[in-house]
């Protein structure tokens, strides 16, 4: 699948896996191939200026006027796992 950001664009992360200071902007550093499942993968750079490898279904479409083609679920169940075992009972 061709990836629907370049090199130098800012994109929002909706979610992190286990790290949630992970949601913020980051700046596209390098297009990387796709997953195993079909995701285009981006090398972004955070305003912390820590680099994280991202998927296109952790990007926040909200703001991009061309949406792509397919969508993805917002809901990452590992996160949603660990949201359920750290949430106070």
């Amino acid at each position: 699948m061709d990836h629907h950001f370049k090199v130098g664009d800012q994109v929002r992360l909706t979610f992190g896996f286990h790290d949630q200071d992970a949601v913020g902007t980051y700046a596209v550093t390098r297009l990387l191939p796709t997953s195993d499942d079909g995701d285009p993968q981006y090398r972004v750079r955070g305003m912390d200026d820590r680099e994280r490898v991202i998927g296109e279904a952790q990007i926040d479409w909200s703001g991009k006027p061309s949406s792509p083609a397919r969508t993805r679920s917002p809901r990452n169940p590992i996160t949603e796992m660990f949201n359920r075992l750290l949430k106070p009972k």
